[in-house]
């Protein structure tokens, strides 16, 4: 509830811009063309709304919408300094959903690696138990690499790790 909060206050806070009108924009983008800022600045300003709305498709997907926000209004400002012809409005959606598509893959890509390490420690902590049972001690890095069939290295990375988490002063 939150995120609908904060985005029901920002469309709120974005009725306060003017519209762009086709005429308006026209000139802007005519301005524009030759580098002039303050036509940039407006043409942003007049579509801040578009972009936010563009987010819709993207709320609850791992995202918080501040952010979606955020990474919409940066497209859109990148969309506008790299115009040069055609449809704008089109430029900026295309511009808008690529951005918030990879940043949403990022985050998928992130948790698929988060999600691999836990497997592994995983592995590592009951082939750990296993052997602990097979020899009656703990068994070595040399052994769990035998058994998980990884890298010696590997299994000592994993174990600083392991430790690492089980013991909060060294995150600190």
């Amino acid at each position: 509830m939150k995120d609908k909060s904060i985005l029901e206050m920002y469309l709120e806070d974005m009725k306060e811009i003017k519209p762009l009108e086709e005429s308006e924009l026209d000139t802007l983008k005519k301005a524009l063309s030759n580098g002039d800022n303050s036509a940039k600045n407006r043409i942003i300003e007049g579509h801040m709304m578009y972009a936010t709305e563009l987010i819709q498709p993207f709320v609850g997907c791992g995202q918080e919408i501040t952010d979606l926000i955020s990474e919409s209004h940066l497209a859109l400002t990148m969309a506008v300094a790299e115009y040069k012809s055609g449809d704008l409005k089109e430029q900026i959606r295309t511009a808008v959903e690529k951005r918030l598509n990879e940043i949403i893959d990022e985050e998928t890509k992130v948790k698929n690696a988060s999600n691999m390490l836990a497997d592994r420690l995983n592995d590592l902590m009951e082939a750990s138990r296993i052997l602990a049972q097979e020899y009656g001690r703990e068994a070595s890095v040399e052994e769990l690499s035998d058994r998980l069939m990884v890298p010696k290295d590997e299994v000592e990375e994993l174990l600083k790790i392991s430790l690492n988490a089980m013991d909060p002063e060294k995150n600190i």
